[in-house]
């Protein structure tokens, strides 16, 4: 997932490869970069510089790197310093951030604006499953008084204090290894102390006494294959004392909720979480399972534009279990850093500790229905072909954003040939309902969506129009209408409907979708730019499933949003992160077609033991392998069925070194290197299916 940082590590400890590095007070980090590429666009330039991405700042454009750094077990971050000569480049108007486009109306343009950025900023401090990790951001490039500044060499030094543990530090062997996919220095995790604690349960339903036997299908059926399931009734939640807090803000329902599920996950080791009741604010015998009210704006930037503030029904609360998303106590929950008046932290917590879907139902019927698509989905074997359907409407933001197919084809790119792909695009060939429900009807299993929308509207279908839909292929959808998952049923300005919204009819019904992703409130497009806030989500959910392997639907949206914290104070960013609830079960599995691959690699070269100028190994008794001077890495892929390996690359940092279609797979390193890294071999069958293997090695190769 993270691309771990292809550079030396120097931290103090590192040198001499004591066995608990985690007594050093001091990380170090050296980072250089490439020449700047310049761009010069009509009025404006464009900076960039490889292996970074672009972020906004006050609206302008900057090269960054993005930096998640694990901290080690009982330590917590003293001070933060960069360093590094800055070289004088020239004088330039800057390139600006498109401004955003919400339910169609554009926030504003940017004016000029006259900063003076600096070469580092801390997004904040947060912690996934009890390990700590800081997210910051360096810019190799700053612009101060229309000046353009590069640094291609930068030092970060972080000094140490002592600190705690985490409550919500479990010590489970998978939670440190899902910690190392999110970090930059994955073997600060081994520092930290693994515990002899059992998974009573792995996946837990919340619903009311109401619901609870239709709910007892679905955990049997969890059980049957395996999974250790539990069911709580809300009401016992609420009531139980274990659960309450003597601060009457925070001894609300939600509130009870969350201190259940942080007990269930810490005490039960609890991975999964299903809300089984709808949330309906208006109606309070359909508010079974509320959801917290988490506050975002979005403006145009720096100076200028409107500026749109929302209170975003959020199951991101009920996952990420870290803190209580209200330090000021005022009435804004999850506001960022520059928001929060008890301290300058974000209140929200941005990593998840669980995975959490909702069925929003509040009817037997309505649970049966989600139940029997749910299980259908699953034991439907019948995969000979899986088809993706990519739905683009017209958007009108002008340029690259004009039309919804131009950010499908985005997506398409991270989904593998082996699935069939159908693609109903406006710029091609305008479409409506009626082309739409016998595509739904005849069967396909994922559906991305970029179009207009509303509470009781989406994918150019309303409510009623699902009564049409007589599927029994059940599909997923990721949708980024505006709305259609407003599961509070609010529209514009603070009204609500009586009816469910969009994403509860497609789910509950008898008929249509198994589940789908879909934004509480607005979704945000970007004026002639597909590098929108919800493009980046989406993009994400997709990276996740195919590029991560995160098959778990619960998994990958959460994924979708950790992979996007670094930029979390961006315009929009933190809006969308709230409002992408899933609607279902998080533990379901985006199937693969049929045919089956089993790939086996072996990393024949280097073993344990020391290598002298690519001669060894010596001393292989040894735990570690330590090579001085050039390194040939040799690997044996081979599949079954046999002759179906198509590419073999090989990695180190996970970078990409050497890529190989043909045996010997075989790879000579001789670069420059001083001290640990990964090296990965990855192998691809042509059925689009990879493999991957890691391992340590300690260069040094002058």
């Amino acid at each position: 997932m993270r691309k771990l940082i292809a550079l030396i590590m120097v931290a103090t400890f590192f040198l001499a490869l004591p066995a608990k590095p985690t007594n050093a007070d001091e990380m170090h980090f050296k980072f250089t970069f490439e020449k700047v590429s310049i761009i010069h666009q009509k009025n404006e330039t464009a900076v960039y510089v490889k292996g970074c991405g672009n972020y906004s700042i006050d609206g302008m454009l900057l090269p960054v790197k993005d930096l998640h750094i694990l901290i080690p077990p009982e330590k917590n971050i003293d001070k933060i310093i960069v360093r590094g000569k800055k070289n004088y480049i020239d004088s330039f108007v800057l390139k600006q951030a498109h401004p955003l486009i919400i339910g169609g109306k554009n926030l504003g343009g940017f004016a000029n604006y006259d900063a003076k950025t600096k070469p580092y900023k801390k997004v904040g401090i947060y912690e996934l499953r009890g390990y700590k990790i800081l997210v910051m951001n360096i810019f190799p490039v700053v612009y101060e008084k229309g000046r353009l500044y590069y640094y291609k060499n930068m030092n970060l030094e972080i000094k140490l204090k002592k600190g705690s543990m985490s409550p919500l530090y479990r010590g489970f062997e998978e939670d440190k290894e899902w910690v190392k996919q999110y970090v930059d220095n994955p073997w600060i995790a081994d520092s930290y102390p693994l515990k002899n604690s059992m998974q009573e349960y792995e996946y837990l339903i919340i619903t009311n006494e109401k619901l609870r036997n239709a709910f007892q299908r679905l955990a049997d059926y969890k059980e049957s294959h395996g999974i250790k399931t539990k069911i709580e009734n809300v009401e016992d939640i609420i009531n139980n004392p274990s659960y309450w807090n003597s601060t009457p803000l925070f001894n609300d329902t939600p509130a009870k909720i969350r201190n259940f599920i942080r007990y269930a996950y810490k005490n039960w080791g609890v991975d999964y979480i299903l809300l089984g009741g709808d949330g309906d604010k208006m109606n309070k015998s359909s508010d079974i399972i509320p959801p917290r009210y988490l506050y975002a704006t979005c403006h145009g930037l720096p100076l200028g534009g409107d500026e749109l503030e929302a209170y975003i029904p959020s199951d991101v609360y009920y996952a990420c279990l870290d803190g209580n998303y209200n330090n000021d106590m005022d009435g804004k929950w999850g506001e960022n850093a520059s928001g929060n008046n008890a301290g300058n932290q974000d209140e929200a917590d941005l990593y998840a500790e669980v995975w959490v879907g909702r069925a929003c139902v509040d009817s037997i019927e309505e649970a049966n229905n989600i139940i029997n698509k749910t299980i259908s989905y699953e034991e439907n074997n019948d995969n000979s072909a899986i088809q993706v359907l990519l739905l683009g409407e017209h958007l009108g933001f002008g340029g690259d954003a004009e039309w919804g197919g131009n950010h499908k084809d985005a997506v398409k790119k991270y989904i593998p040939p082996i699935y069939n792909i159908t693609t109903m695009y406006d710029k091609n060939k305008y479409w409506d309902k009626n082309d739409l429900i016998p595509v739904l009807n005849k069967g396909v299993n994922i559906v991305n969506h970029d179009g207009h929308g509303w509470t009781t509207y989406g994918l150019k279908l309303h409510n009623s129009d699902l009564k049409r839909l007589n599927n029994t292929n059940f599909f997923f959808v990721y949708s980024q209408t505006c709305l259609a998952g407003s599961f509070d049923n609010w529209y514009p300005d603070d009204n609500y409907y009586k009816d469910d919204c969009f994403a509860e009819h497609l789910t509950t019904g008898k008929y249509g979708a198994f589940a789908c992703v879909m934004n509480a409130r607005y979704g945000l497009g970007r004026e002639d730019s597909i590098d929108s806030p919800g493009e980046r989500y989406d993009l994400s959910f997709f990276k996740g499933l195919f590029q991560e392997d995160i098959k778990e639907i619960g998994r990958a949206n959460h994924y979708s949003k950790e992979d996007n914290v670094w930029r979390i104070n961006e315009n929009g960013m933190r809006w969308t992160y709230y409002e992408t609830n899933l609607f279902g079960d998080p533990q379901v599995k985006i199937k693969e077609p049929n045919e089956k691959i089993n790939i086996t690699i072996n990393i024949e070269k280097p073993k344990h033991g020391i290598y002298l100028f690519n001669f060894g190994p010596f001393l292989s008794f040894m735990n570690k392998t330590i090579c001085i001077g050039g390194i040939t890495i040799k690997a044996n892929v081979t599949s079954e069925p046999a002759k179906k390996i198509t590419k073999v690359n090989f990695y180190v940092n996970d970078e990409l070194k050497a890529s190989y279609t043909t045996k010997p797979y075989e790879w000579k390193w001789n670069e420059k290197a001083r001290g640990e890294y990964k090296i990965s071999i990855e192998a691809y069958a042509e059925n689009g299916k990879s493999e991957k293997v890691d391992m340590k090695i300690y260069m040094f190769n002058i």
